[in-house]
């Protein structure tokens, strides 16, 4: 999985880097944004066609990622933002006869013809906002009201995916959201630093018109569960790519010797992987999504792991001068954020924690429903 940058596209990648860095402020840095992003996505493939199996479309999509990611983990991490949604979007399993195989296929026929950019809203962290994404039916739609704090490639994307509540409470609506619109709000960044790479802003829908054709209602909270589950499914495969692309980059430039168990722990990754996206093709409708679930998230935390790891070692590199300890630095908060993408560290490691307990306790119920017929058995003899 290593990836190699092209000349062009390193060049072009250091040209944004420094040109944002440069900027007289966040407006002119966002325009600056705006116009480098543009000159590079004409290098890169940012519009995978779905193939045979999801797992051939994975590989294609990722390609671009970790090329990105090699150089600028966080604009990598802005560019899966995109890919996820879509992947996930063309290969989410949806019933033959089904209104929303039609939908989907217009939304996906105008994405791929247009070139338009995703955006995605939602997760663990959009649930803390103060105001939610409301849907309110009107005569020819929807309109759509709130905030979500977190949104990446906030400057350049076309359509953002996102989820709102019926106001009615009688189910969730899941849309696609033109954000050139007077009635979307992007606020300020919200990073600093080189994570401003990753344009992430809150937005804000006042009053946001949405046509029939661009959303679709969830009445069944299982349903819901399981799309969002799933689209989850994707962005961890995602992470992981794009993060072990970095952290092969980072050993290859500070000649960072692997410790032994960071190879044996690169092993396991790679085998959750394939794992994960054989899990990923053989998914169905009304299939239980959980085995796939639990592979990809302990394939994400697997990889944070190593992203901590490699943290502690950068930290603990001595660096010639001033400049190479901002860049070790700056290396190291990077690999940090993983730890909260897009379901905690915390969250799966008490979700495996409560796996096992529950595999143990129904190890002991059959112990003991076993040795109760054995009893029984000596009884009637």
């Amino acid at each position: 999985m290593q990836a190699t940058v092209r000349d062009d596209v390193s060049d072009l990648i250091a040209a944004m880097v420094k040109q944002v860095d440069t900027a007289n402020g966040e407006l002119d840095a966002r325009a600056t944004y705006r116009k480098a992003f543009l000159r590079l996505r004409a290098h890169l493939s940012l519009h995978p066609r779905s193939v045979s199996r999801p797992s051939l479309l994975f590989e294609s999509a990722a390609q671009p990622a970790r090329l990105l990611a090699a150089q600028c983990l966080p604009l990598a991490t802005a560019v899966v933002m995109h890919l996820y949604p879509l992947c996930a979007l063309q290969c989410v399993p949806i019933p033959l006869l089904s209104p929303a195989r039609l939908k989907r296929a217009l939304l996906l026929r105008d994405v791929h013809q247009r070139s338009l950019i995703l955006a995605n809203v939602g997760g663990e962290r959009t649930q803390t906002v103060d105001s939610p994404l409301i849907a309110t039916a009107t005569a020819d739609g929807i309109r759509i009201d709130g905030t979500c704090d977190y949104m990446s490639l906030a400057s350049v994307a076309d359509v953002v995916l996102c989820r709102a509540e019926l106001a009615d409470g009688r189910g969730t609506v899941l849309c696609a959201v033109d954000l050139r619109r007077d009635s979307v709000r992007i606020g300020p960044w919200k990073f600093g630093g080189s994570m401003r790479l990753s344009d992430t802003s809150s937005v804000q829908l006042v009053n946001h018109h949405v046509t029939r054709g661009r959303y679709l209602v969830v009445r069944d909270r299982a349903d819901m569960q399981c799309i969002s589950a799933y689209q989850r499914c994707w962005f961890h495969l995602f992470l992981a790519d794009i993060h072990l692309a970095r952290m092969e980059r980072l050993r290859r430039d500070w000649q960072l010797p692997p410790a032994s168990d960071s190879i044996v722990a690169l092993n396991e990754v790679g085998h959750l992987r394939q794992y994960s996206l054989r899990l990923l093709d053989d998914f169905a409708p009304g299939a239980d999504i959980a085995p796939l679930t639990r592979c990809t998230a302990t394939l994400k935390l697997r990889t944070s792991l190593l992203a901590q790891t490699m943290m502690a070692t950068l930290r603990g590199s001595k660096p010639l001068n001033i400049g190479e300890k901002e860049r070790l630095e700056s290396a190291a908060q990077e690999l940090g954020y993983i730890r909260f993408q897009p379901t905690s560290d915390q969250k799966i490691l008490q979700s495996l924690d409560s796996t096992a307990q529950n595999r143990e306790q129904r190890a002991d119920g059959a112990r003991a429903w076993t040795q109760g017929m054995w009893f029984d058995q000596r009884s009637l003899r």
